[in-house]
């Protein structure tokens, strides 16, 4: 064997030797575990790999349904009084405090029913006290039989009109005093104004819509889900709202109310899923989706942060026989726990290096390697 024969066939089975440390060093994982390889020298490099074993673990299948983020407190204020607008002031975009002034409404004629009111109250109060009197007087009379019957009926009859005269006056006055306060129009509760309807000068009538706003202290998603889904989402009842388009960024809900009826036109049941965290940071009208459990299944996974992304592409750097390969997979959706779902590309028992970087380095030695050992064995 000539002396350069020697050297290819050992640095073929120094290559080989080496690859096949690190392989026994991935293999020896725990199912989804990683575990780092001890002074596992890869192309000549002193590389430290950590991998792990890809396996089936039980995860819970998920249906994503889109829906929409609401305000669970959202209303239109309107008038309750007419009269013409003589200020506002809140717009689009404000916040408000709980009872702060929103519009004001001209309260001439208001005042002046008020007046009126008290007038009236005060003229049955005196006309009270007058019948009071007549019937105390006729019903001594009457008792020294000196007064007829029917005299003391027609005094206590004036007398009970007189009493029921003033507490329809009070009544009035109260009413009166209530119109007047409708001109004053507040805020129910601390919110954010989304929508004004009136302009200044405008005429308000009762029902007229004044101001629309949404309270910021707790969001809820609303899901359009189909009917057919809706017998084991109710048996499940556990769900998610996802935020973003892969599904990493999750809200969790506390507790979800299924509409006892479905729409005819789209054949979809409101779900409400109410959030743990009472929605903060998101506002309404906000694409969502409804993430609900249909049922549990069996899974490949891998660790997330095993797969390299290269724009749309995803891959894996796979040890198998030896080698290191680049292996493209397509991936679903996260499993938690840093795992995600791998639904082709891998098979279970395959070996993954759990950092691409170093892999990749590693990868590109062994490449130069062959490249280098194939042309001395040219020449």
């Amino acid at each position: 064997m000539t002396r350069r024969n020697r050297g290819t066939r050992s640095l073929r089975l120094a290559l080989a030797g080496g690859l096949a440390l690190l392989v026994a060093a991935g293999g020896a994982t725990a199912p989804l575990a990683a575990t780092e390889s001890t002074g596992t020298v890869v192309a000549g490099r002193d590389m430290r790999l950590k991998t792990a074993t890809v396996r089936r673990i039980e995860a819970v299948r998920e249906r994503l349904f889109e829906g929409v983020i609401e305000a669970e407190r959202q209303s239109t204020v309107a008038a309750q009084t007419s009269g013409r607008i003589i200020a506002i002031h809140f717009d689009v975009n404000d916040r408000v405090k709980e009872g702060a002034l929103l519009v004001e409404i001209d309260d001439t004629q208001q005042r002046a029913a008020l007046e009126q009111a008290r007038a009236a109250l005060k003229a049955a109060q005196a006309k009270l006290v007058a019948a009071r009197q007549a019937f105390a007087r006729i019903s001594q009379l009457y008792r020294r039989r000196t007064a007829p019957k029917a005299q003391f009926d027609q005094a206590k009859a004036e007398y009970e009109a007189a009493l029921a005269g003033v507490k329809q006056a009070e009544a009035a006055l109260k009413q009166a005093e209530e119109q007047l306060s409708y001109t004053k129009v507040r805020a129910p509760y601390s919110g954010v104004v989304t929508a004004r309807h009136v302009e200044v000068g405008e005429l308000a009538a009762p029902g007229k819509p004044l101001m629309t706003g949404y309270s910021e202290e707790e969001m809820r998603a609303h899901i359009a889900l189909p009917q057919r889904y809706v017998p084991v989402v109710r048996e499940n009842r556990k769900a998610s709202v996802v935020l973003d388009l892969d599904g990493h960024v999750r809200r969790a809900v506390s507790r979800m109310v299924i509409f006892p009826y479905s729409d005819p036109k789209t054949n979809t049941v409101t779900v409400r899923l109410y959030l743990a965290d009472k929605g903060k940071g998101l506002f309404p009208g906000m694409l969502v989706k409804g993430a609900f459990m249909v049922e549990k299944a069996k899974v490949l996974a891998v660790p997330e942060k095993a797969v390299a992304r290269r724009g749309e592409l995803a891959g894996v750097y796979r040890l198998k026989d030896g080698h290191i390969q680049f292996i493209q997979v397509r991936t679903g959706r996260p499993l938690g726990d840093g795992l995600v779902e791998v639904l082709a590309g891998l098979e279970e028992g395959d070996v993954v290096a759990l950092d691409p970087l170093r892999a990749a380095i590693a990868l590109k030695d062994q490449q130069a390697k062959r490249e280098a050992a194939a042309k001395e064995a040219r020449e």
